[in-house]
């Protein structure tokens, strides 16, 4: 949009809204008063704009206020806080739940890494078993079993890791 275009643009007060719904022109005629400090936008802009928008706007456009001969700018649009700066808190809150959530993933994997780890060694265990008895090697590995009956030979020591795979 051109300069020209939005000089031509129908721009309304959205402060002074009519009860009818729709608003004065920007500006006031020879001797008119109206309440409060003018919001002035292209009546494009007031009908998209939400309801607690031109408020928002408005109230910003007159907490500003007029120290002088020229008119206060206003953005008609609030800025979003910075994270940092304690705003946008539905996004804080969503990473963080996203955070906790990511966690408990990677505990959960560590986790079933180990309990992996462990019945490798198991069988591992086992198969050394078989190789040092050949008599006993026609049974197959049982996890469930073997655990019952409390690891390789109850009472006998864990074997050493070294040398064997």
């Amino acid at each position: 949009m051109g300069l020209r275009q939005w000089v031509k643009e129908k721009w309304v007060d959205i402060g002074a809204r009519k009860k009818d719904g729709s608003y004065p022109p920007c500006g006031r005629s020879k001797g008119e008063k109206r309440s409060g400090y003018p919001k002035c936008v292209p009546l494009a802009k007031a009908r998209a704009m939400s309801e607690g928008q031109r408020r928002s706007a408005v109230q910003r456009k007159r907490a500003a206020g007029n120290t002088g001969p020229k008119p206060t700018n206003v953005s008609t649009f609030a800025k979003r806080k910075k994270m940092e700066k304690g705003g946008d808190v539905t996004g804080q809150k969503y990473y963080k739940e996203e955070r906790k959530r990511q966690e408990k993933f990677k505990q959960s994997e560590k986790d079933l890494d180990k309990s992996y780890k462990d019945i490798i060694e198991k069988e591992r265990e086992f198969e050394y078993l078989n190789m040092l008895h050949p008599e006993d090697s026609t049974k197959e590995y049982n996890p469930v079993e073997f655990l019952k009956h409390g690891g390789i030979i109850k009472g006998q020591p864990k074997l050493a890791k070294k040398g064997w795979k």
